[in-house]
């Protein structure tokens, strides 16, 4: 599909510089735009399985932060927004992609909108 691979393209770009120093965790912020949504990459200090608090402890954001996801992906709502969007990012976990191997080497990898749930995309 043509917005996954600008996703996979993305997150390379984001991660091109190797893991970032004190990075313990990924997620993958989802956040609505008006009629659309768009996704954003950060790096945490912290990770805890137990507390999804550990995606506040921001150190590393990539220079493009942010994605727009088009509607034609994403479903008009955001339960559905959320579905396709872990499943990509789980699709992207499982290639050769170089920022696949990245994100691998993070304790965990998370996914979910900036005012809501985190769910765990990954333990590793």
């Amino acid at each position: 599909m043509e917005f996954e691979s600008r996703l996979f393209e993305w997150i390379n770009q984001a991660l091109a510089d190797g893991m970032p120093p004190r990075v313990k965790a990924f997620n993958f912020n989802l956040f609505e735009t008006g009629p659309d949504f768009g996704i954003e990459l950060i790096g945490s200090s912290e990770f805890d399985e137990a507390d999804s608090d550990w995606a506040c402890e921001e150190v590393f954001e990539p220079k493009q932060r942010q994605l727009r996801i088009p509607l034609s992906y994403s479903g008009g709502d955001w339960e559905q927004c959320l579905e396709s969007m872990k499943a990509a990012i789980q699709v992207y976990l499982q290639t050769d992609e170089p920022g696949a191997a990245i994100l691998h080497q993070a304790e965990g990898i998370g996914i979910g909108f900036v005012d809501g749930d985190l769910e765990l995309v990954a333990r590793l």
